[in-house]
This record gives structure tokens, C-alpha cells and sequence, in this order.
């Protein structure tokens, strides 16, 4: 027979309510009550039913996460801080590939809702706002990743998209680069957007117009076939920044085929900071953001959310920019100085 709730409250001298207590960390139990209950659970091997404790509690412990390509190695450090987090506060974590398709990605929100999962995290690129503002008004605890949906009462944690791509402009800039371009991604990933639109800002800021190519995917396949339009162009940029990592080392597969030398003949920018951007060759000069802090921050906003009934909030994240081998001076004709006050300074 298994061991049973009622087994544990027997042998140890104590009520039902309180090995429940015990079980859910309460701190309205005295400590040496609860050694004596832990020391009976572990000497009777008890296994808690988490479908009985979630009739009675209203909540299963469980959050999910929502991520479109798990094989991006940025979502895949994006689980990595959320399940660390997740498990560090008490909850388990399931994770959901659901592409770019927002038909799945409700269809999945409605399972989840149903098997009782307490709370959502949206990691995903393309996205139904109705969905989420829907969610929202519904009080449903969800917490947004690298997207904003203003009109939605949802936890939100963005990265300062325009900042990173000006520091990625200014950096090419100062380098002497003057015709720069960007590889950005499909118009529907938010954060795509709004990087473009620092990039564009920053170099127009310094009385040049980059050439902005979109590319059809956001993967290095994707990189390899914009830059390879972009590198046949006369005269062709001298920079490039991509709007991620991957983009970037597709963009580093074509300027080999092309026979280009990068830094010497090309500079290459991404965004993200994966370990892949370390990995690359040459390893890539990139915009990194705070991936695990961003996992991390989602959890504890939703767990804020779920426990003491906080009101949504927008977190903002900074990115930084990390210098690899991947950038240098630009050379020839291609390096002439602007004076200093028009190198834009974000």
C-alpha cells in the first residue's frame, strides 16, 4: 500500500493541517515540528499527490514557458535562467515549442490553462495580442519576453532594443565605417523593429543613410542569403549588424564564399550574446543581452504575480556590447573621419 498523508500525521504525533503546512513551506509551523514531519516523510518515503494537493491549494506549482525554437541557442539559455529560477522558488517549469504559429500558441495557452498551470511566460517572436490582452483582462498571471504589448495588463521584461543597436552603430562608427548596413528580421518579431530603428537613428544621427535589408527567417540560413544580396551591391558596406547572432554568422558564411576577409575587408555586429557569437569564426562582436537575467526576472515577476497579487510591471534590461574579432577598421576610402560631434553617442 502506499504511504498516505494520513501515515505521516500518525507517526508523527501531528494533524493532517500541519504535515500540509510542512509540505508547503508555511512559515506558521514551529521548526522543530517541522524536522520531526521532514524526518517521517523521508523516513516513511512519502511522495506528496500533487493532483490532491492541487484540488485543495487552487494551484499545481507549475509555471510554463513559451518559446518559438529551442534550438535557438537564445531561448535556449532563456530556459535556462527560467527553470532555474522557477525551481529556486519552489515551481516546476514546462517548457513548449510553438514556432512562429499564433493558431498554436493559443491552442497550447488553452491546454495549459486547463491542466491547471499556474502561470505562463511568452518567450515567442510572432504573437496575438488579442490573446494576451484577453489573458490579462481575465487576471490569468503571465509574464512577456522581448515583446510589449502596452495595451495588455501582463508583466512585461524587455531589453533596451534601440540602445543595443545604437551601440552597435556608434561602435562601426567610431571604427570608421561610413557605409553600413543591416540585416534585420521578419517585420513581426518586435524586438527586430525596434533594433532597426535604433540602428537607422544612430547612423542617420552621424549624416549617413544605412542600407537595411529584411531578411526571410531569423536563422543562419537566413544571414547567408540577405548578405550574399547585400555583398553584391557596388559599392558594398564595409559593416554590417545583424539584428541577432545567428543572422551574423550567416553573414560570416557568405564573406568567406565571397573571398572577403572579416575584420579586414568586412565588420560584422550581431545581437544577442550567445555562446555561439564566442564560438564563431572569428568569433563575433555583439550586442549582449542579459539572457538568464531576462528568465530570471520573468519568473519573479510572475511568481509576484501568483503569490502576493502584485500588479503587472515592465522591467527594462540593459544590453552591453562585447568586442570580439569580427570588427576592425575600415580601410581605403571607406575610413574618412567624421568630426567628432557627429558620431552618435546614445
Amino acid at each position: 500500500m502506499p504511504i498516505t498523508i494520513y501515515d505521516v500525521a500518525r507517526e508523527a504525533g501531528v494533524s493532517l493541517a500541519t504535515v500540509s503546512r510542512v509540505l508547503n513551506n508555511s512559515p506558521h509551523v514551529k521548526e522543530s515540528t517541522r524536522l520531526r514531519v521532514q524526518e517521517t516523510i523521508e523516513r516513511l518515503g512519502y511522495e506528496p499527490n500533487l493532483l490532491a494537493s492541487a484540488l485543495m491549494t487552487k494551484r499545481t506549482g507549475m509555471l510554463a514557458l513559451l518559446v518559438p525554437d529551442i534550438s535557438n541557442p537564445f531561448f535556449s539559455e532563456v530556459a535556462w535562467g527560467v527553470e532555474d529560477a522557477a525551481a529556486k522558488l519552489g515551481y516546476n517549469c514546462v517548457i513548449c515549442n510553438v514556432g512562429d504559429d499564433t493558431r498554436k500558441q493559443a491552442a497550447y495557452t488553452s491546454v495549459l490553462r486547463r491542466k491547471g498551470i499556474d502561470g505562463i511566460i511568452f518567450a515567442t517572436a510572432a504573437h496575438d495580442d488579442r490573446l494576451v490582452v484577453n489573458l490579462g483582462k481575465r487576471g490569468y498571471p503571465i509574464t512577456l519576453m522581448a515583446r510589449d504589448v502596452p495595451a495588455a495588463a501582463v508583466n512585461r521584461v524587455l531589453v533596451d532594443d534601440r540602445f543595443g543597436a545604437a551601440l552597435a552603430a556608434r561602435h562601426l562608427l567610431e571604427l570608421g565605417h561610413r557605409r553600413l548596413a543591416m540585416i534585420s528580421e521578419p517585420a513581426r518579431i518586435h524586438s527586430s523593429r525596434e533594433r532597426s530603428r535604433g540602428f537607422t537613428a544612430a547612423v542617420r544621427a552621424a549624416g549617413l543613410e544605412p542600407v537595411m535589408v529584411q531578411a526571410d527567417g531569423s536563422d543562419i540560413g537566413a544571414g547567408y542569403r540577405a548578405s550574399r544580396e547585400l555583398l553584391a551591391k557596388a559599392p558594398r558596406p564595409t559593416g554590417i549588424f545583424c539584428a541577432n547572432d545567428l543572422l551574423a554568422i550567416g553573414v560570416l558564411q557568405a564573406a568567406a564564399e565571397a573571398g572577403l576577409k572579416v575584420p579586414g575587408d568586412l565588420s560584422v555586429v550581431g545581437f544577442d550574446g550567445t555562446t555561439l557569437a564566442q564560438v564563431a569564426s572569428p568569433p563575433l562582436t555583439t550586442v549582449v543581452q542579459p539572457i538568464r537575467q531576462m528568465g530570471q526576472t520573468a519568473v519573479q515577476l510572475l511568481v509576484d504575480s501568483l503569490q502576493n497579487g502584485t500588479s503587472p510591471r515592465r522591467v527594462v534590461l540593459e544590453p552591453s556590447l562585447k568586442r570580439g574579432a569580427s570588427s576592425g577598421p575600415a580601410s581605403g576610402d571607406a575610413g574618412a573621419r567624421l568630426p567628432r560631434d557627429r558620431v552618435f553617442a546614445p
